[in-house]
């Protein structure tokens, strides 16, 4: 149950930071917020760690290219789609990469995984909104970026130092994405409300999550890791709630119930078995 604690941790401070940044996208595009996020992840990580002497900076930087991919694309969805719908379709992507266990458990509760996503995704949506279709595409867009991420992140936290490695892949997403939103940051003059927020969106929704990452990958391999992140829309659809007044629907809250069993699947052992935690 320890891991599973973690990640409701996780999720709670990833979304409650992306309920936040919503409030920002009247200033600059998701573009911008998502890339400003990574931008003040890295200060803190770097400050922090100081990780001059990692020794596997290459790697950390393969999976930062993913890291700063994902969220950009995630921001730029839950401007057009509310924010437990984008986590929904954005699972999609870790789903597939948790069928490699290729174990009859992990089989079952990947059905209900799926069942849950797709409960969660295509009950409510009105598809003749502007932004809907494109929203969705963005969302799934993110979820291969995330898959990316868990895979090289499973492999980045097998090595000493694996939040060093964190903090060198945050600070080399934010110079190769800089171009795509510095300008516009620029154009748009923010107040240093807007920067605070932001750094406080930064902190909530990519040092804590991610740095529990690395500390619950260090003891689970990256296809049951993707499972127990299966809890994630469940949460982004509860916090979507409460913040952004995003009320589900009866097929959302049956989602809910069917991802709720394949964490519980996922996470079950029997008396006198090894648990995953």
């Amino acid at each position: 149950m320890k891991n599973v604690v973690s990640l409701l941790l996780s999720g709670l401070s990833q979304y409650v930071g992306a309920s936040i940044a919503v409030g920002l996208f009247v200033t600059v595009s998701g573009i911008g917020v998502g890339w400003g996020r990574i931008f003040f992840a890295a200060i803190f990580l770097l400050l922090w760690r100081r990780p001059w002497s990692y020794p596997h900076k290459w790697q950390a930087f393969g999976f930062g290219l993913a890291l700063g991919a994902m969220n950009p694309l995630f921001y730029l969805s839950i401007e057009r789609i509310p924010l437990g719908t984008a986590v929904a379709l954005e699972f999609l992507g870790p789903v597939v990469l948790a069928a490699l266990a290729r174990t009859r458990r992990t089989t079952i509760a990947i059905g209900f995984a799926i069942l849950g996503v797709f409960l969660i995704s295509w009950i409510g949506l009105d598809y003749t909104k502007p932004g809907v279709t494109a929203g969705i595409i963005l969302a799934l867009a993110a979820g291969v970026a995330w898959a990316i991420y868990m895979f090289l992140a499973s492999k980045l936290a097998g090595k000493p130092g694996n939040v060093d490695g964190l903090a060198i892949g945050m600070a080399g997403a934010a110079i190769v994405y800089s171009p795509l939103a510095i300008g516009e940051l620029l154009d748009a003059s923010p107040d240093w409300s807007f920067w605070l927020t932001l750094a406080g969106v930064a902190f909530l929704s990519s040092v804590v999550p991610y740095v529990i990452d690395q500390l619950v990958l260090r003891e689970v391999p990256a296809a049951i890791f993707a499972i127990l992140n299966s809890i994630l829309p469940a949460m982004s659809m509860v916090v979507g709630m409460v913040m952004l007044s995003q009320v589900p629907s009866a097929g959302e809250f049956a989602g809910l119930v069917s991802i709720s069993i394949a964490v519980l699947i996922a996470t079950y052992r029997p008396k006198g078995t090894t648990s995953p935690q």
